[in-house]
């Protein structure tokens, strides 16, 4: 067993080797262990030239001793570089994620092949019906679960590949089954498994999934509403669920349809598949919420830094005033946003900062992040859903 002096003195002696390290790329001023006996350690002072540039060679040179860097303004004005050792991290098991897919696959082809009744005229007339006929013509599913699976696919692997491009060690997705909610799934995570590199990293890795979704929900939409029908509610029906408009559904079926709808009390009845990439509008739109972890967090995070989390406060408290103001008009979608604003007030309220916290984007990225806001903007759906009576 190693005794104290000498642990004491092993200590030292890696604490002057890591200074020895930035004495070309920081101004030291002093050290604090953080985390003994040298675990991470706080080196704090101010950078002698680029911070981009101080970072990548300080963690080349960090990395021989086994230490991972940090860099981030510190409150006092200068800068704080924290060393922290390299955890080994175990390969993920992939088993889980085919698990989890395969249960989801289940889940949204259950909730798939109910829309597909409709689509095929098939009649559901009792309870019992409601849970056998979609288990019966389970194939009728096929294309709500091929639409909505590959929107979401499509979203969390660009998130996954941008991320690997970087160096970034994320999960592949966990998808997560949910056959009493309307999609059947609650959609996908990917696990961020350590910090982002930098603002530049998290910038396109957050932005990477609502683009591939988009990209791939917006022309199944229009294929969808091709295939949808227009008119009054069906005699003998009382009451439906009316899904949310946002400007670019609005256009879209303008386009397909030459009307705005709903309008002289006609709308457009929608065909599973069109339904299915209404959900995936709705999951983007979600997403770039500016708050916390989500995809418009990470953007949020990446133009303003740690002053994003006024933004996202502002955010779920915006969610709480909608939600409330929905709720006591009578609205149904109002217990949406309620719902979602606990959410992230509980647990996702905050926005970790990647290693790099100090270089700031480039005028392109910061011109992308505007196109973003433009987005949300036109995919924002004021009430997602409610229940109408005719």
């Amino acid at each position: 067993m190693e005794e104290p002096h000498d642990e004491q003195t092993s200590a030292l002696v890696v604490i002057a080797q890591l200074r020895r390290q930035l004495a070309d790329l920081m101004s030291v001023e002093e050290h604090t262990v953080l985390q003994p006996p040298v675990r991470a350690i706080s080196f704090r002072g101010r950078l002698l030239g680029d911070p981009t540039s101080a970072f990548e060679e300080m963690s080349r040179r960090f990395a021989r001793y086994g230490y991972v860097a940090s860099i981030h303004n510190a409150p006092d004005g200068r800068h704080e570089v924290v060393a922290f050792e390299k955890v080994e991290r175990k390969p993920p098991r992939v088993g889980v994620n085919v698990f989890l897919f395969t249960l989801t696959v289940a889940s949204v082809l259950f909730i798939g092949a109910g829309y597909g009744l409709q689509d095929a005229g098939i009649e559901v007339k009792t309870i019992t019906d409601s849970f056998w006929l979609p288990i019966r013509y389970w194939y009728l599913g096929i294309p709500f679960t091929a639409t909505l699976l590959g929107i979401l696919l499509a979203h969390e692997l660009s998130h996954y590949f941008v991320a690997h491009r970087y160096g970034s060690p994320v999960s592949l997705p966990y998808f997560i089954p949910m056959p009493i909610s309307i999609i059947g799934t609650m959609g996908a995570v990917i696990t961020q498994q350590a910090p982002m590199r930098d603002r530049k990293a998290l910038f396109d890795i957050g932005v990477a999934g609502p683009i591939g979704g988009l990209l791939v929900s917006i022309p199944l939409l229009v294929v969808g509403l091709k295939m949808s029908q227009v008119g009054p509610p069906p005699p003998g029906v009382t009451s439906a669920f009316q899904e949310g408009n946002s400007l670019l559904y609005a256009g879209l079926k303008y386009l397909v349809f030459g009307r705005f709808l709903p309008s002289h009390g006609e709308d457009v009845w929608l065909h599973s598949v069109a339904f299915a990439a209404w959900a995936g509008l709705l999951v983007t739109m979600v997403n770039l919420v500016p708050v916390g972890q989500l995809d418009g967090g990470h953007v949020s995070y990446a133009l303003l830094g740690p002053k994003s989390k006024y933004l996202g406060f502002a955010a779920i408290g915006a969610m709480f005033a909608w939600g409330i103001w929905l709720s006591l008009t009578g609205n149904d979608a109002g217990s949406f946003w309620l719902l979602w604003a606990v959410i992230n007030l509980s647990l996702n309220a905050r926005h970790p900062p990647p290693l790099n916290d100090v270089s700031r984007l480039d005028g392109g990225r910061i011109l992308f992040g505007l196109g973003v806001l433009v987005l949300f903007i036109l995919i924002f759906m004021p009430a997602p859903l409610q229940e109408v009576t005719f």
